[in-house]
């Protein structure tokens, strides 16, 4: 699976670059929110629009891990709970039956 990640990020690599340097012309004016930036070149508008992106993802799924941690470690609470609850009613009969002899 890490060689697979390697090469996925290799390959993202290779068409951020490739693209990257088909564009390098300059864009006359660019807006961002309420300020005004001229003569920028596409290319680096395309790189901080693909790191906004992966800020964005980053993100979205470290709130995603830690939800899902939590909730491991709630059913892990809850699976103690209830081997806890088992064992006690395996020695409750067994304790009873050994009472009755």
């Amino acid at each position: 699976m890490n060689i697979l990640r390697i090469i996925l990020v290799f390959f993202i690599c290779f068409i951020l670059i490739t693209i990257t340097l088909q564009n390098l012309e300059r864009v006359e004016k660019i807006k961002i929110f309420f300020d005004e930036f001229p003569n920028v070149p596409l290319a680096s508008i395309i790189l901080i629009a693909y790191l906004f992106g992966l800020l964005t993802v980053g993100i979205f799924a470290i709130i995603n891990e830690i939800k899902s941690k939590t909730e491991i470690r709630k059913l892990k609470k809850e699976k103690e709970a209830l081997l806890t609850e088992l064992n006690d009613l395996r020695n409750y009969f067994l304790v009873e039956k050994g009472e009755e002899r």
